[in-house]
């Protein structure tokens, strides 16, 4: 998994699951509060999985990631996470 928060450290990701019926790629738009929780998590642009039980545990995972605490940080800083599904040969 990729993330992106504006320079903030994760604590920990989250993966999903490892057993998927597709490749490609599921981004993750998080919303991350000042504790470093996300808050929110939505399916985003760039997503090329279809399956929705992946894209459900993508969310999950996502929502159970936790960020480095900024006090300075807004109080909801969006970012994103990229899981890349790619079957094990």
């Amino acid at each position: 998994a990729i993330y992106d928060l504006g320079g903030r450290g994760a604590k920990s990701l989250q993966r999903p699951s490892k057993d998927f019926p597709e490749e490609g790629h599921i981004v993750v738009e998080i919303f991350v509060d000042q504790n470093g929780n996300v808050i929110r998590a939505n399916i985003a642009k760039g997503t090329d999985i279809t399956n929705t039980e992946m894209r459900n545990m993508a969310l999950e995972a996502a929502r159970r990631s936790k960020f480095v605490p900024d006090p300075t940080a807004p109080e909801e800083q969006k970012g994103t996470i990229t899981y890349t599904f790619v079957q094990n040969q």
